[in-house]
């Protein structure tokens, strides 16, 4: 964090000189963007090149957002998964059915009229036919009644809820276009077994959406399972996690581990890296290429406007006073592009995608998610871009000799 303010730094305060020279010395604007029309071609493909990598910067953020929205939107203050110890995530854990229902009778579980609010929950991965032909896995979650009513963020859109003992699912509505088979009536062939879907369900973004739900006891038949794999448990109020984390830690009867279930959704976050690395790699290609070209078009308009600069020069215009004009030319110009670019990136919004988690090894969907914050963010990036594409053809227009200037170079 102090490295990357230390290098911020000097771009902060070389941006803040710039703004001072734009108000204190005399060079109009004008000139600037009036040289910029004269160049339509090369300056509208310089600013095509800045808007297609800010569009390409801003989508990989998005998809970083998008995936990060899925699994932090998932989790509750006041709820805590209980899991074996090390398993880290539900898919390596199990617990025992007589741990089960000690941990049910838990008196630091909160209640309803219908007793303590927790579920005994078991996950399995499926492989399943994608639309476009290929295979993924799927996530399988077996839950009981109150794990549906303690995922607010989960609404019922068509059907019902899967009844226990009858072998019936819900599957998200955002897994029904990317997933062969996944309409309402069909059924799903798991575990030896046939299963009708009954529902459909949205859950908001999160990551509920990349999973197909059905009753715990069902499942466990279905896969031979003898052991559950975690319990949902909701706790009076937030305060009391740490409380219920140290009291199963030490009941020797139990020997699991609580994980609050905001930290346990934060944990898979890490599936968006590998997309988070790559989209960084391209883009710092594109973003070279790109100052390149900003680069290269501000050393072609110094070269054609050597003239120009001698005349400023005899004017009285001073060496820094060109060098803040022709800067400020290079942002204006890479600017438009960033804005453009970040406009043309709202067109992925909301476009439904997946990715296999390389912590659990299944599919999770989600969707490119385009905030007004990214796009800022690509407009600030198309500003850096300026200050670098533009700095050294700038300083060479300010440093030209008055007597070689005036003779047109």
């Amino acid at each position: 964090m102090i490295l990357g303010l230390l290098f911020a730094l000097p771009f902060v305060a070389y941006l803040a000189w710039l703004v001072w020279a734009l108000v204190a010395y005399p060079v109009p604007l004008s000139y600037n963007l009036r040289s910029l029309w004269q160049r339509k071609l090369s300056s509208a493909s310089t600013a095509a090149a800045i808007a297609l990598v800010v569009g390409i910067f801003v989508v990989v953020l998005s998809l970083a957002q998008g995936l990060s929205q899925a699994f932090v939107s998932s989790g509750r203050a006041d709820q805590a998964i209980v899991l074996r110890p090390n398993a880290r995530f539900e898919l390596n854990s199990s617990i025992e059915r007589d741990r089960m229902r000690i941990l049910k009778v838990h008196p630091l579980l909160k209640r309803d009229g219908n007793g303590p609010i927790a579920s005994a929950e078991v996950v399995v991965v499926k492989l399943f036919p994608m639309a476009d032909g290929t295979d993924t896995n799927v996530t399988v979650r077996g839950l009981e009644t109150a794990g549906i009513a303690m995922r607010p963020q989960v609404r019922l859109l068509q059907g019902r809820w899967f009844r226990p003992g009858l072998s019936e699912v819900v599957v998200p509505r955002k897994m029904q276009g990317r997933f062969a088979g996944m309409e309402m009536g069909q059924r799903l062939r798991m575990g030896g077994r046939d299963w009708q879907i009954v529902g459909t369900f949205d859950a908001g973004g999160a990551s509920y959406e990349s999973e197909v739900w059905s009753d715990a006891n069902d499942v466990m038949q279905a896969f031979r399972r003898e052991t559950y794999s975690s319990m949902l448990a909701r706790l009076d109020n937030p305060q009391r996690l740490e409380t219920f984390t140290q009291a199963v830690d030490e009941d020797k009867r139990l020997k699991l581990e609580v994980v609050g279930e905001t930290a346990y959704f934060k944990e898979l976050t890490k599936a968006g890296d590998p997309i988070k690395i790559l989209g960084n790699l391209i883009t710092l290609i594109l973003t070279g290429a790109a100052i390149f070209a900003a680069m290269n078009t501000m050393y072609a308009a110094v070269a054609g406007r050597t003239k120009e600069i001698g005349t400023l020069r005899a004017l009285g215009f001073r060496q820094r006073e060109i060098l803040a004009s022709f800067q400020w030319e290079s942002i204006f110009l890479c600017v438009t592009g960033g804005i453009v670019g970040s406009g043309l990136a709202l067109f992925a919004n909301g476009i439904q995608t997946g990715t296999t988690s390389f912590e659990t090894f299944s599919d999770v969907s989600f969707a490119f998610t385009i905030t007004p914050g990214l796009m800022a963010q690509g407009v600030a990036f198309s500003l850096v871009m300026g200050l670098l594409g533009g700095f050294l053809p700038a300083w060479r227009a300010s440093r030209i000799p008055l007597t070689e200037a005036m003779k047109g170079g």
